[in-house]
C-alpha cells in the first residue's frame, strides 16, 4: 500500500510567491472533514464520518415503474420483489431474474402497505376507502378485509398467522383472523397509527401521529408507551435480532411540489376525510377520481409539536431495558427508509440527494452513496443485496455488496473573493495495488460553472504537489476520479488548494468625531505593541494553520472605555480590507486653511485616538487617517487607503464675561452682561445671587448659540446691603467662565 502525504508547506508558499509576486498572504482551501466533502457531489463514492472518500457499493437500476412514488415493498422466499405504488393503485413484481410485470391493479388510488403470510400469499392494503386484498401467486385478488377506516398504513403477521392492521384517520389497530374476521385490538385516540412490528413475545410495536409515541401493545390489547419522541410522527419501527427497537421519528415539513414522507397524515377535509402528504400530482386515469388524491396541503397548519427542538428527523434505538439512544439526527434531512443488517449495521435513506447512509453499533456514520433520485423511500433486504425504492419518480435499484470500479467526486465551487493565483494542489491518500486516483481543476469568474470557465485541467497524479494549471480567476473547483481494477478501494483523506488573492487597498469607511471632553481609555488587559518574539510566534501559527483555529482578540476588536477628560478631543474610525489583511494606521492633521499635512502619530494599532488638551493650539482642523496593509505584506507591495474627517475645533480658551450696565431701583437690581468667545459658540448660561444655587438663564435673544451673547439678570426684592450677581457661561467645547456684578441696596 502506498501512502501519499503533502509536501512541506513552505514549498507551497515559496512557489506561490515566486510565481505571482503578490503582496497578500497565501490562503489554503482544504477539504478534509465529513462536512467539507459533503458539500460536493459524490458519484459512485462513499464518505466516512472521519472524512475519507472511497468507492461505494454498486448501485444498479432494476426497474422504472413509471409511477409517481412507491409506498410499500416486500420480498418473498422465492426472491420476488413486490412494490406498491401511487397514484394508480398498481403492484409490480420483479422476479429473481430481474423480469418485471404488473402483478395486481387495485381500484383504489394508493397501495400504502403490503405483507406476506406464512404461505407467501400477498396481502395488499389500499387507500383511500381502505381495503385489504389477498392476492394469490397468479395476481388474482379478492377483498380479505374492509375496515371502516379511511387509510391503512401498515400490516404485520404474528407467529400464529394473525394479521394486525394499523389505520388512520381513527388511529386503530385491528386484529384479523385467517378468515378475515376482525376486532379492534386497540383504539389509540391518535389520528394515525403509522407503522407496526411484532416482537418475540408477540407484542405489537406501533408508532403514532401526531404525538410521536412508540407503543408496546400486548396480544390482549394492553398498551404501554415505550417512548415519547417529542416528534410529530413515528415513521417506521423495526426490531433487530437482539430485540432492540429502531425507530424513525420525523417532524414533517412540506413545501409545494416536494414529497413529504409517505406516512404523514393530517386530518384535513377535502372531499371527505383525507391525509396531508405532498406528492407530485401526475394525471390520474379515468377510472379514478383525481379529487380523491391525498391533499397537498402542509401539516404546518398545526402548531409545532412540543419540545421537539430543531431536529427534523431522527433514528432512535430502544434497548430491551427500555432505555433510549439517539443513533442519528438531523436538522436538514428526513429519513424515509431503514434496514437492519445482521452485523448490527443500520442502513437508512433520506430525501437529500437521495442519500443512503450506514451507521454501526459504535455510531460511526458512512454516507454510502448519493443516488440520482430525489428521495430514496424504501430499503428492502434481498439476501446479500438491498433493493432501494425511490420516489419522484418511482424506480427500483439494487444496492450490491461488490464495490464500483470507478467513482468521482466534484467539489463545491470555492469563492476566493477576488482574482487569485493558484499554487500547488496536494492531497493525502492511500492507494492499494491496482487502484488509481486522479485530480482535475477548472476555474472561472461566475458563481456557477458555465461555458466561460476553463476546461478541466490535465490529470494531477502526484499528491505531494503539482502546480495548478487552471488560469487565475475568482472561483475554482476540483474533481477527483477514483478507480480500481479489483475489489480494493483507494481512500482520499484530504485535499488542499493554496491561492493568493489580488491585493486590494484597505479602505477607511468613516471617521467619528466625538464631543469635546470625551477621552478613550484602553480597556484592562489590552496589551501594548507586540514584541519581535510574538511576531515570530504569529508567523509560526499562520504557517501551521493554528491561527485559523485559535480565536483572537486584537486591541481594535475590544471597545475602549469612554471617560470625561476636560480638554480632550477623541476620534474613532472604521476601516476594512477585502483581503482580510492586518492594518496599521497613521494619523495626520492640518489647519482648516493650511495645505500641508503633519504627522500626529504613526503605527497605530487601534482604531481610535485621543488628543490631550495641549496637543494643538486653538483653531479649526481636519484629521486624515491613513490605513496600510503593511503588517501582512512586504513593504514594496503594501497598499494604503485614506479618509479625511470633517472640520473640528480645538478650543482650550474659556469665554470672557463683561458687565455692560447695572441699575438699582428701590430693592430691585438689573444687571446686563456680555459674554463672548473667539473660537467657539456659547452653549449654556447660569446665574447665581449671593452664592445661591446656580439656575439656568437664557440670552436676551432667547437662545444661547453664538460666539457673543448678552444676558439681562433681574433680581427679586433684596435686603439692604451689598449683593453679588454672578453669570457662568460655557462654550461648545466645555470651557467655562464666570463674571460678576456687585450692587448696593440702600
Amino acid at each position: 500500500m502506498i501512502r501519499k502525504f503533502p509536501s512541506f508547506v513552505l514549498f507551497l508558499l515559496l512557489g506561490l510567491s515566486a510565481e505571482t509576486g503578490s503582496a497578500v498572504s497565501p490562503q489554503f482551501w482544504t477539504t478534509s472533514s465529513f462536512l467539507d466533502f459533503s458539500k460536493g457531489n459524490l458519484k459512485g463514492l462513499s464518505l466516512h464520518k472521519d472524512g475519507q472518500i472511497f468507492l461505494s457499493p454498486k448501485f444498479d437500476s432494476v426497474f422504472d415503474t413509471d409511477q409517481a412514488l412507491i409506498w410499500s415493498a416486500v420480498f418473498d422466499r422465492k426472491k420476488n420483489l413486490y412494490v406498491g405504488t401511487g397514484h394508480d393503485g398498481k403492484v409490480f413484481k420483479i422476479d429473481s431474474t430481474g423480469a418485471s410485470s404488473l402483478f395486481f391493479d387495485a381500484t383504489e388510488l394508493d397501495v400504502l402497505a403490503m405483507a406476506l403470510d406464512a404461505e407467501q400469499n400477498l396481502y395488499v392494503a389500499t387507500s383511500p376507502d381502505g381495503k385489504i386484498y389477498k392476492v394469490n401467486g397468479e395476481g388474482k385478488g379478492s377483498v380479505f378485509y374492509d375496515p371502516e377506516d379511511k387509510f391503512i398504513w401498515d400490516l404485520a403477521f404474528d407467529a400464529k398467522g394473525t394479521l394486525y392492521v394499523a389505520t388512520g384517520n381513527k388511529g386503530r389497530i385491528y386484529k384479523v383472523n385467517k378468515e378475515g374476521k376482525a376486532d379492534v385490538l386497540y383504539d389509540s385516540g391518535q389520528t394515525n397509527l403509522t407503522c407496526l412490528a411484532i416482537d418475540e413475545d408477540q407484542n405489537i410495536i406501533a408508532g403514532s401521529d401526531p404525538d410521536g409515541y412508540v407503543y408496546r401493545i400486548s396480544p390482549q390489547g394492553k398498551p404501554f408507551v415505550l417512548y415519547d419522541s417529542a416528534m410529530r410522527e413515528i415513521h417506521d419501527v423495526k426490531l433487530d435480532t437482539e430485540g432492540n427497537i429502531y425507530v424513525i421519528a420525523n417532524n414533517p415539513v412540506t413545501s409545494g411540489g416536494s414529497i413529504q414522507e409517505p406516512k404523514s397524515p393530517s386530518p384535513e377535509v377535502i372531499s371527505g376525510d383525507s391525509i396531508s402528504v405532498t406528492l407530485p400530482l401526475s394525471p390520474a386515469p379515468d377510472k379514478k377520481s383525481a379529487e380523491e388524491l391525498p391533499s397537498p396541503k402542509s401539516p404546518g397548519a398545526r402548531p409545532p409539536h412540543r419540545e421537539a427542538g430543531s431536529a427534523k428527523s431522527a433514528i432512535y434505538r430502544i434497548l430491551r431495558d427500555t432505555s433510549v439512544e439517539t443513533v442519528w439526527s438531523s436538522e436538514s434531512e428526513t429519513v424515509y427508509g431503514m434496514h437492519l443488517e445482521r452485523n448490527g449495521r443500520v442502513l437508512f435513506s433520506t430525501g437529500n440527494k437521495g442519500r443512503i447512509y450506514s451507521v454501526d453499533k459504535e455510531k460511526k456514520l458512512v454516507l454510502l452513496l448519493e443516488t440520482t433520485e430525489e428521495q430514496t423511500t424504501k430499503l428492502v433486504p434481498a439476501g446479500a443485496d438491498t433493493f432501494v425504492c425511490t420516489s419522484n419518480l418511482a424506480k427500483i435499484y439494487r444496492l450490491g455488496s461488490a464495490i464500483n470500479q470507478q467513482g468521482s467526486y466534484e467539489s463545491e465551487v470555492k469563492d476566493s473573493q477576488s482574482i487569485s493565483a493558484w499554487g500547488s494542489i496536494h492531497w493525502r491518500s492511500s492507494l492499494p495495488a491496482g487502484t488509481s486516483l486522479k485530480v482535475y481543476t477548472r476555474s472561472g469568474n461566475t458563481k456557477k460553472p458555465d461555458k466561460t470557465w476553463s476546461e478541466w485541467s490535465k490529470a494531477y497524479t502526484n499528491g505531494d504537489g503539482e502546480a495548478i494549471q487552471s488560469p487565475k480567476a475568482r472561483y475554482i473547483q476540483y474533481k477527483v476520479i477514483i478507480g480500481s481494477t479489483n475489489q480494493e478501494s483507494p481512500h482520499l483523506d484530504q485535499i488542499s488548494i493554496p491561492y493568493l488573492q489580488q491585493n486590494f487597498a484597505p479602505e477607511v469607511k468613516s471617521i467619528n468625531i466625538l464631543p469635546p471632553g470625551v477621552a478613550y481609555q484602553r480597556s484592562p488587559g489590552l496589551s501594548g505593541p507586540r514584541s519581535q518574539a510574538s511576531l515570530a510566534e504569529q508567523g509560526s501559527s499562520e504557517a501551521s494553520g493554528a491561527s485559523e483555529a485559535i480565536p483572537t482578540q486584537s486591541g481594535s476588536s475590544i471597545p475602549p472605555r469612554r471617560v470625561f477628560q476636560k480638554g480632550a478631543q477623541s476620534f474613532s474610525w472604521e476601516a476594512e480590507d477585502r483581503n482580510g489583511d492586518e492594518l496599521t494606521y497613521s494619523v495626520y492633521f492640518r489647519g482648516e486653511k493650511e495645505s500641508d499635512w503633519r504627522l500626529l502619530k504613526k503605527d497605530v494599532d487601534e482604531r481610535f485616538i485621543t488628543l490631550e488638551s495641549d496637543s494643538l493650539p486653538d483653531g479649526k482642523y481636519l484629521l486624515r487617517i491613513l490605513a496600510s496593509d503593511s503588517p501582512s505584506n512586504p513593504k514594496s507591495r503594501a497598499l494604503r487607503g485614506e479618509l479625511t474627517s470633517a472640520v473640528f475645533t480645538i478650543d482650550n480658551t474659556p469665554p470672557e464675561v463683561q458687565v455692560l450696565s447695572q441699575v438699582v431701583q428701590a430693592n430691585l437690581a438689573t444687571v446686563r452682561f456680555k459674554a463672548f468667545d473667539t473660537v467657539s459658540a456659547l452653549r449654556k448660561a447660569e446665574i447665581s445671587v449671593d452664592g445661591a444655587e446656580w439656575a439656568s438663564d437664557f440670552s436676551v435673544d432667547g437662545i444661547v448659540d453664538s460666539k457673543t451673547e448678552e444676558f439681562e439678570v433681574k433680581t427679586g426684592p433684596l435686603q439692604t446691603g451689598e449683593h453679588t450677581l454672578a453669570l457662568r457661561v460655557y462654550d461648545s467645547t466645555g470651557n467655562v467662565a464666570i463674571g460678576k456684578a456687585v450692587v448696593q441696596i440702600k
